[in-house]
């Protein structure tokens, strides 16, 4: 297991990417490979139980790289669905910032990324459905950067 956990890591930082919102409706986009956010896995137990829970994934600004504090989050939902045969659909979402159009697309490309780093760890791809509902669904209804960064995301759905 100790094995496993550490060509997790090894692997983990080369195969992510994380997404945000542009009011210029240019894209910071990687292709997945990226790391992006602060503190790589600086979770307690009890906190990134609460992460695995809730089901999603952040993403910073104007990007679509998973943040290295999600990969584990991400690992433990690849673990529950690799092999299990159960279905997730994965929303996309965006801050209001940016045209609906390129919400849309941004919010889009971040759940891809999810699938594609979910299918690197073993969920088979007729498992997994991609949504985006740009700035449609906020987490947080606020104005502010409080609530863009809680409605920069992808929801796990399963």
């Amino acid at each position: 297991m100790k094995r496993r956990a550490f060509i997790t890591l090894a692997l983990s930082g080369a195969a992510v990417a994380v997404t945000g919102c542009s009011s210029s409706g240019g894209a910071r986009d990687g292709d997945g490979t990226g790391e992006g956010g602060s503190g790589a896995y600086g979770y307690d137990a009890a906190s990134l139980q609460e992460r695995i829970d809730s089901k999603t994934v952040y993403f910073e600004f104007d990007s679509s790289n998973i943040r290295s504090e999600d990969l584990p989050v991400l690992d433990a939902h690849a673990s529950r669905l690799a092999g299990s045969g159960n279905r997730v659909r994965i929303e996309g979402h965006c801050d209001e910032r940016g045209t609906r159009e390129y919400n849309l697309a941004l919010g889009e490309r971040r759940a891809n990324t999810v699938r594609r780093y979910l299918m690197s760890r073993g969920v088979a791809s007729s498992q997994i459905e991609v949504v985006s509902y740009g700035e449609e669904r906020p987490a947080d209804p606020g104005h502010n950067e409080t609530a863009w960064s809680r409605n920069r995301r992808a929801y796990l759905d399963y």
